[in-house]
């Protein structure tokens, strides 16, 4: 599901075949070759590694952006995904890395953020569930819950949960 949630959502480009050339790119824009680059502090360097990567971001289109067909396919794994993962957690609760003994990441908050607005009764009701079971942590509950009021403008981060 996480997988299959990120499908079409990525970017066309490779970040990591592209990041290199905007460092390199944004270290000549300084005045900096390879190797003085390489002599100046960890944090400057730092800095200029921070500035590359948010400048690549804003450049990195969604497969979906760029294609419509592609945006069609995502909604269908999306609606599959929320109605699966639904039937999920009511049977066992809510689902962590911990509770399936695995290793791998498992987002549960991720793939119900992009729910479709069809299910959004029923994820309603799924989280308000598992907060009074105390099985959902305030921050996951929070983002879903963004989702589910249309996301409006996040005013809280990570760092300001507690659990």
């Amino acid at each position: 599901m996480a997988i299959s949630d990120q499908k079409y959502r990525g970017p066309i480009e490779k970040p990591s075949e592209v990041y290199p050339l905007v460092l390199d790119s944004l270290i000549k824009a300084k005045g900096y070759t390879k190797q003085t680059f390489e002599l100046l502090p960890e944090l400057e360097q730092g800095n200029l590694k921070h500035l590359a990567f948010k400048l690549l971001s804003r450049h990195l289109t969604p497969k979906m952006v760029e294609n419509k067909s592609f945006a069609k396919k995502q909604k269908r794994i999306d609606a599959a995904n929320t109605k699966e993962l639904i039937n999920i957690v009511k049977e066992y609760g809510w689902v962590t890395r911990k509770s399936l003994g695995c290793d791998e990441k498992f987002r549960t908050v991720l793939i119900l953020r992009h729910a479709p607005k069809n299910y959004w009764k029923q994820v309603r009701e799924l989280i308000e569930k598992e907060k009074k079971a105390k099985r959902i942590s305030g921050y996951e509950y929070y983002v879903i819950d963004n989702h589910l009021k249309d996301r409006p403008p996040l005013t809280k981060k990570y760092s300001d949960f507690s659990n």
